[in-house]
Parts: structure tokens; C-alpha cells; sequence
């Protein structure tokens, strides 16, 4: 736009141009005349009718009027030129706010959109913030729960393996039966040669012999 403006200010000059050639015009109607009555008052020579005779003056004069109508016929030119380019550019500076104005509508969808994925995401992180403090939740409770479970077999296990009390071996069997011990649990109970462990680290001790097997 600045281009615009800047475009704007030489037209202007040369509408200045263009007035100033408007009064040139209007004296060159007078010299018009002036040349006419010197060309009809023209007189042919004594040796040939075809040539006519001319003072100096009268040639400076029309020389004069000839170098003005040029002048004046460029200057009209240039100013004509320098309109239709600033027509064009006009033009073309509607086009280009006309699709300034439509991707700005579509900038303004867009910071909508992103505006509501954000919104979404801010919603999401504090479900998935609550889920990780509900996790932690869990683990902690789950670990009390080893530890309880820990300490009763190992308990049982020493009562029933190691001080061989008998009322603690019917205890045992008892849960065995009623579902409440698995056959893991009763095993650990009654079985000196067993550690007490819990399920999921006897597995990874189990996984880890076999990797350590496999390597050899």
C-alpha cells in the first residue's frame, strides 16, 4: 500500500502536468492561427510557382509551435499511461484485500478449531492427571496388600514348616479347601523348600533362571 501511495502522489504531479498542458493547449490554438494565416499568406517565387516564399521569423515561429505541440502531446501521453497503471493497480489491491479478508475468515476458523482442541486437551490432561493419581492410588494399596499377604505366609510358613504346629495346618487346609488359598498359597504354607514370594515375583525369578539358561 505504500507502493500505492506513493503511485498516488506522482499522479498527482502529473495531474499538475496535465492542467499545465491543458493551458499550453488552449495558447496553441491561438498560435494556430497564427501559422495558418503565415501558410495562406504565403506567396509562390518569381522562378517557381510550386515554391513559396518564407521569412526566417515566420520559420522560428512555426519551429516553435512544433517543438510545443510535441511537448505538450508527451507530457498528455505519460499522464495517460501513469492513469490506467494506477486504474490497474486498483485493481488489483481489491483482489488482493478481497482475498486477505477470505483468509483471514479462514484464520479465524482455524484459531477456533485450535482453540477448541486446546480446550479438549486441557480437558484430557486433567482426566489423565486424575487417572495417574488414581493409579498411584491402586499401586499403593496393591503394595499394602503384598506386604499383608507376605506377612501371612510367611507367617503360616513358619508355623506349619519350622515350629510344626498342627492347628496351623488345619487352618491352612481349611482355606485351601474353601477357595481362599490357591494352590501357590498352600504350597508356600507346607512346603519347607519354598520361599514365601509373591506370584509375580516368582514369576520374573522363573523368567529370568530360564533367560539365564538359555544363554548358556
Amino acid at each position: 500500500m505504500s507502493n500505492y501511495r506513493e503511485i498516488k502522489k506522482q499522479l498527482a504531479k502529473k495531474e499538475q502536468k496535465l492542467e499545465k498542458a491543458n493551458t499550453q493547449t488552449k495558447i496553441l490554438d491561438n498560435s494556430s492561427n497564427d501559422i495558418n494565416k503565415i501558410l495562406n499568406s504565403l506567396k509562390p517565387t518569381k522562378l517557381n510557382k510550386n515554391n513559396m516564399v518564407i521569412s526566417n521569423e515566420d520559420v522560428q515561429r512555426i519551429k516553435s509551435y512544433t517543438e510545443d505541440v510535441k511537448d505538450i502531446t508527451q507530457t498528455v501521453r505519460s499522464v495517460n499511461d501513469l492513469n490506467m497503471a494506477i486504474k490497474d493497480f486498483e485493481h488489483s489491491a481489491f483482489e488482493i484485500e478481497k482475498e486477505n479478508r477470505s483468509l483471514k475468515y479462514e484464520i479465524e476458523l482455524k484459531d477456533n478449531e485450535i482453540g477448541n482442541l486446546k480446550s479438549e486437551i486441557s480437558t484430557k490432561d486433567k482426566i489423565i492427571g486424575n487417572l495417574q493419581t488414581e493409579k498411584e492410588k491402586i499401586k499403593q494399596e496393591l503394595q499394602k496388600f503384598k506386604n499383608f499377604w507376605h506377612s501371612i505366609m510367611s507367617y503360616f510358613h513358619k508355623r506349619i514348616c519350622y515350629n510344626k504346629d498342627n492347628n496351623y495346618k488345619i487352618v491352612s487346609d481349611d482355606l485351601y479347601k474353601n477357595g481362599i488359598f490357591d494352590s501357590n498359597d498352600n504350597e508356600i504354607a507346607n512346603n519347607i523348600a519354598r520361599k514365601v514370594t509373591i506370584p509375580d515375583e516368582n514369576k520374573q525369578s522363573k523368567n529370568k533362571k530360564k533367560d539365564n539358561d538359555t544363554r548358556f
